[in-house]
């Protein structure tokens, strides 16, 4: 006899299941949209259409060079969240093998405070060798973990230097990360990279880094007031953070909030939104 998660569901039973958040059923629904297979389009586009679009949560997304340490502040930034309150669900995306289109999925084990979360939601999902530090299917895992009551969905790319216009049009808020004595700081990143950022962090800022992140700070701000930002109304900022500690965690969140304050103010947060909407 087949259990509840064994058992062909409906779309009446994946609508419900992703509403009431029943961790099996959401899972089961990410990897429906992911899908290839006729069918499962044909189905997944039923039960998308039947999700409610949530319009109050915060979309964040967060590339950066090999190295910078994005886990690791995904990890951070989301428990920092879960004991404030909020709804945490992270999209990880991972490269996948060129031969065989598998991959590591490793993030629930990068990111382990942030899993024993109870508000915690952790979906890996292979980039299938698509570019631009995305799945093709992202966007619709965001709507479906925000139907599951998510109000903070983190997405981790891939990596820099790919088409992250495509990671920006999926988030409200774009984090580029980055390390000192990463060669010569940010030459390795494209500037259009820079330029799609809103909020720049300069990662593992501490014990014999803490001077050159401050510096490398100082330069960095200096030259984002001569770049305009691909946000209406918005200055980008650079900060520093120390995967050691939570250090700089507060600042980069309220830097967050300001910013959607001053998009939804100036109605950039809304049209991103209408832009990617059915």
């Amino acid at each position: 006899m087949k259990t509840e998660n064994q058992k062909n569901l409906s779309v009446q039973d994946f609508v419900k299941g992703v509403i009431t958040n029943d961790r099996s059923i959401l899972s089961r629904t990410i990897t429906l949209v992911e899908s290839d297979l006729p069918a499962h389009i044909e189905k997944a586009n039923e039960v998308l259409h039947h999700l409610p679009r949530v319009k109050n949560s915060v979309r964040i997304g967060v590339t950066g060079i090999p190295g910078a340490g994005k886990s690791t502040f995904i990890d951070k930034l989301g428990t920092y969240l879960c004991q404030k309150g909020h709804k945490v669900a992270v999209l990880a995306v991972d490269p996948s093998s060129s031969i065989t289109g598998g991959s590591i999925l490793g993030d629930k084990t990068r990111m382990e405070n942030l899993s024993r979360q109870e508000n915690s939601f952790i979906r890996p999902s292979p980039s299938k060798g698509v570019l631009g530090g995305i799945d093709n299917n992202t966007g619709e895992s965001i709507i479906i973990c925000e139907a599951a009551g998510y109000d903070v969905i983190l997405i981790e790319t891939v990596g820099a230097g790919q088409s992250e216009a495509q990671v920006r049009e999926l988030v409200d808020c774009f984090m580029l990360m980055t390390i000192t004595g990463s060669g010569d700081e940010l030459q390795n990143i494209k500037r259009g990279v820079i330029e799609l950022a809103d909020i720049i962090i300069i990662n593992k800022a501490d014990g014999d880094n803490i001077d050159r992140a401050r510096s490398m700070i100082e330069g960095l701000n200096n030259t984002l007031q001569y770049l305009r930002s691909s946000t209406q109304g918005w200055s980008s900022k650079a900060f520093t953070f120390s995967s050691l500690s939570y250090n700089g965690l507060d600042k980069i969140w309220d830097q967050v909030i300001k910013l959607i304050e001053v998009t939804k103010d100036s109605g950039c947060f809304y049209s991103r939104r209408d832009e990617k909407s059915d």
